[in-house]
């Protein structure tokens, strides 16, 4: 898609997307370098969400915030997280 290779902002918070939601993003924005902020604020994103974030996180490397707050990541989706800003080094804020 020609409008994904400009994309710099996502704000989906309170849309219930859920793991699935996530998934779907990480996939549609593979191609995607110009993404600055990421707003996933209470979204019912899980563990398994949470891993497609750590992928999201390590491919984009101009991502400067994102919010996943309020979301049940638990420790398990944390380390995904986490995994994930290992990759990444143009994060400044991040709120869980």
């Amino acid at each position: 898609m020609e409008m994904m290779d400009s994309l710099k902002k996502i704000c989906m918070e309170n849309n219930a997307i859920k793991d699935r939601g996530v998934i779907a993003l990480a996939h549609a924005l593979e191609e995607n370098d110009t993404l600055l902020s990421l707003y996933l604020e209470n979204n019912q994103i899980t563990a398994a969400g949470a891993k497609e974030v750590g992928k999201i996180l390590q491919n984009k490397y101009k991502l400067s915030k994102i919010n996943l707050n309020n979301n049940p990541l638990k420790d398990e989706g944390l380390k995904y997280i986490a995994d994930g800003l290992l990759e990444n080094d143009t994060l400044r804020v991040i709120t869980l």
